[in-house]
This record gives C-alpha cells, sequence and structure tokens, in this order.
C-alpha cells in the first residue's frame, strides 16, 4: 500500500514539474531603454519569438496612462520621450501574456 502511495505521489509530482514547465515556454518580457529623446522598447516571449502587434501602454509616474500603440513585427514600439521622471510600460500580449517594465528617465542632461 505504501508503495501504491509513493507511486501516487511521483506520478503528481512529475505531471505538475512538466506542466510548470510549459507555462514558462510562453512567459513575455518588456525591455524599454532610453536613447537621446526617444524610448524604445522591445518584447519577446521566453522562447524567443518576437510580441508581434501586442498592445503597449505607458503610464507616468502618477499612473496616469499617457499613451499606447502596438509593437510591430519585430516586436518594437518607439516614442518621444514625455516630461515625466518614471514611466511604466505595460505589454498585453495574446493570450492574456502581460509585462511590465519600470524606466527611471534621467532629464538632467
Amino acid at each position: 500500500m505504501k508503495i501504491k502511495r509513493l507511486f501516487f505521489v511521483g506520478v503528481v509530482l512529475v505531471f505538475c514539474l512538466l506542466t510548470a514547465s510549459s507555462a514558462w515556454g510562453h512567459k513575455v518580457h518588456v525591455f524599454a531603454w532610453v536613447e537621446g529623446d526617444t524610448v524604445y522598447t522591445e518584447s519577446y516571449f521566453s522562447n524567443g519569438n518576437k510580441a508581434v502587434h501586442a498592445q503597449i501602454e505607458v503610464f507616468n509616474n502618477y499612473g496616469k496612462l499617457i499613451m499606447s500603440g502596438k509593437t510591430d513585427k519585430k516586436g518594437k514600439f518607439a516614442f518621444k520621450l514625455p516630461a515625466c521622471t518614471d514611466l511604466r510600460i505595460v505589454l498585453n500580449a495574446s493570450e492574456g501574456h502581460n509585462a511590465e517594465f519600470d524606466l527611471a528617465v534621467d532629464q538632467t542632461d
């Protein structure tokens, strides 16, 4: 009886590990940086595929939506740097995949 129980626990554990690894395979990421007066973003899934035509929303440091748009065929989106000190960039990709990136903007140049 004890062997059957251990076997069942082992099967459940393996099942949980296999389903968890497939979930990580579709995690989405967004990265942003500033060059001059432009903010550039790049969005991609953890398997390397680009987040194509995904919704991007940009919020200021008070949580107010200041702009939105969609990524291009390469998963990229760019916009002019607004007059804010901090930005939160939110990516809404397919099938409910979401990611956020907080960008601290140094405008002391």
